[in-house]
């Protein structure tokens, strides 16, 4: 079985170690490491979404993987969306953790977005972003390194892959939803507002991404996880390993 993991906006990689240190033996993994993030090459002006899609893509043929499960957290959830629905022969199954619409204009997002960061300083910014994640079930050190990598990464980068997802979650989403022809399993923690205010998904379970979810992709299974923040592979990350662990065999590209 080949497994292709993508990590989030300001995240990286090792997000999804507890998770593959799970796995089996026998399952090819790809831990995708996007332009800009820590361990990934630089990224250099503007990116969108479907920039990143084409890197995967190249990064599993590189690897041999002809299909593979694609299992993707917050922005890397809108990634692994749109990678199935413009390559659906790649990808037998998704898996999308976690993920949310930004419910402004791009332009609007970007501006406020550099705003926080001018007015904080990137430390500052980080430490109250990651706090904002819903953080409090992580350990402290855990907590701790999420911080210190989110204010490692450029601010260039960061604008550039806010106005990326953004612009995606305004022109592309519902697109994408209508092409995704492979089975796709949704892990929910956590429903962002209109506001971009996040909350436990079990009290408030409508979202413009679940609502979307729900209406275009009617067999989609949705699963919701309770008392959980914004991080779901840290925490549980048994809950992605075991779905993993599901997956058909037969058909899904194994070599």
């Amino acid at each position: 079985m080949n497994v292709v993991f993508v990590h989030g906006w300001g995240c990286g990689w090792q997000d999804w170690t507890g998770v593959t240190s799970l796995l089996p033996d026998d399952v090819r993994i790809c831990l995708s490491k996007l332009p800009g993030s820590p361990d990934g090459v630089p990224l250099e002006g503007k990116v969108s979404l479907k920039d990143c899609a084409t890197q995967i893509i190249s990064e599993a043929d590189g690897l041999g993987f002809d299909r593979f499960t694609l299992v993707g957290h917050s922005m890397g959830a809108r990634i692994a969306l749109e990678l199935a629905a413009h390559w659906p022969g790649h990808v037998s199954r998704l898996l999308l953790v976690d993920g949310s619409n930004v419910p402004e204009d791009p332009d609007k997002a970007v501006a406020r977005l550099k705003g926080q960061l001018v007015q904080l300083g990137q430390p500052a910014w980080a430490e109250a972003a990651i706090g904002l994640m819903m953080v409090e079930n992580l350990n402290r050190n855990q907590k701790q390194y999420l911080v210190t990598r989110a204010a490692r990464h450029s601010a260039n980068t960061l604008l550039a892959y806010y106005h990326a997802m953004a612009a995606w979650d305004r022109d592309d989403f519902m697109t994408a939803l209508d092409h995704v022809t492979c089975p796709v399993t949704v892990l929910q923690s956590t429903s962002l507002d209109e506001n971009e205010v996040r909350q436990s998904v079990t009290t408030h379970p409508s979202s413009h991404w679940l609502d979307a979810i729900r209406g275009r992709l009617s067999q989609a299974e949705i699963r919701l996880v309770s008392d959980t923040g914004h991080f779901v592979m840290l925490e549980h990350p048994q809950l992605v390993s075991s779905w993993i662990k599901e997956t058909p065999r037969t058909g899904s590209g194994s070599h």
